[in-house]
């Protein structure tokens, strides 16, 4: 079968054009799309969560104002990936509440979602449990989960809202809907790179971590803050440039704590209200993700330098940084080739190879379009 060049070679960045390096960008076209949650997942979470509200909204227990409920989270601000088992849910509560202990509040809270398969219907199972600032309702038959956040806001839901803490026994502020804007501004400002680039940060960590994890909230912290901040840009860059300075950027940046035995992990700021979102990050976790991180580096810094001519060996090492999840050669050709076919803009270039997007540095000849595909009956 002719070799099908793929779009990451005949489209080329103007790095590629001057220096011939890879960017990969239907590798990672395709590892974008491999992580993107399941759809399943996202019917799921759409019949759940109208039900849920409802509940919340119709209960006495817990008095709820309007608009009672809000989605919140990775979900509404299309950061998560994968499975898409937690969905996050804020109940907001009348602002009475903000008198009470918080530790009361959540179990009031937790005693209320005890009868919520009664009113959602009895073939679904639901297993609670007290989170410092919520309550982790589990659909055990559904293998989907469910964090039920209650916070008070001032006047409208848009301003800064206060949760109860549990371990400090404190109202503490945040800003889920305020940074889920800014967020999308964000993306849009930089040509919709920042969201994605948060999913691939997230996707690293699911390949390498199984213990001492960074939660995925540090994470998006930590990329927009790169982003926002200018340490890592986007103009014109391939996710494989903009992921491989994403990495450089955060060894370098938090180097000199690691070198220190006695500092502390670094302080990630929320982007809306700057206090440290990763206040209890252990140190020894801390060096974990350093260690990785490097690695990670070093490897990614090495595929970008490979020639077009070493693809190959650039793949290998991507494979390296995403632990085996990312694209083969063969899985890109395929596909790309698969989508020529069913567009019907296959070329054929002068050296005899077939390619999906004619290049402006070398002849070739439109296949023509046709309708005849064989005889019916051979």
């Amino acid at each position: 079968m002719p070799e099908v060049l793929v779009r990451g070679i005949i489209t080329e960045t103007n790095q590629q054009k001057e220096h011939g390096m890879p960017t990969y960008p239907d590798y990672f076209d395709i590892l974008l799309s491999n992580i993107q949650p399941d759809p399943q997942r996202l019917a799921t979470a759409q019949t759940i969560l109208p039900d849920v509200r409802d509940y919340l909204k119709k209960h006495e227990a817990l008095k709820t104002v309007n608009p009672h409920t809000r989605l919140a989270g990775s979900y509404p601000r299309d950061t998560a990936i994968d499975a898409l088992k937690d969905v996050d849910t804020l109940a907001i509560i009348h602002k009475d509440y903000l008198d009470e202990k918080p530790s009361a509040v959540i179990t009031v809270l937790y005693r209320m979602l005890e009868k919520l398969p009664e009113s959602i219907g009895g073939s679904v199972t639901v297993d609670l449990r007290k989170q410092r600032r919520s309550i982790h309702v589990c659909f055990a038959n559904l293998d989907f989960h469910l964090d039920v956040v209650p916070v008070v806001m001032p006047t409208t839901i848009d301003e800064v809202l206060r949760v109860p803490d549990r371990g400090w026994e404190e109202w503490v502020e945040t800003h889920p809907l305020g940074y889920q804007q800014w967020l999308s501004e964000l993306n849009k400002k930089h040509g919709g790179k920042v969201v994605p680039l948060i999913k691939l940060t997230k996707h690293w960590r699911d390949c390498h971590f199984v213990y001492k994890r960074p939660k995925s909230y540090w994470l998006e912290c930590m990329v927009v803050r790169h982003i926002d901040r200018g340490w890592v840009t986007t103009d014109s860059l391939s996710y494989a440039e903009m992921f491989t300075a994403l990495l450089k950027s955060i060894y370098d940046r938090y180097a000199g704590q690691l070198k220190d035995p006695k500092a502390k992990p670094p302080h990630i700021p929320d982007p809306m209200l700057s206090n440290n979102v990763a206040w209890n990050w252990e140190r020894s976790h801390f060096e974990a993700f350093m260690a990785r991180v490097e690695e990670s580096s070093k490897w990614a810094q090495r595929a970008l330098e490979k020639d077009v001519e070493h693809e190959a060996e650039g793949v290998e090492l991507w494979q390296q940084v995403f632990d085996g999840t990312f694209p083969t050669m063969a899985e890109v050709q395929a596909r790309k080739a698969a989508e020529a076919a069913r567009l019907g803009i296959l070329s054929v270039a002068s050296t005899g190879r077939v390619i999906t997007t004619p290049s402006s540095t070398v002849k070739s000849v439109l296949s023509p379009q046709h309708r005849f595909f064989g005889d019916e009956n051979e």
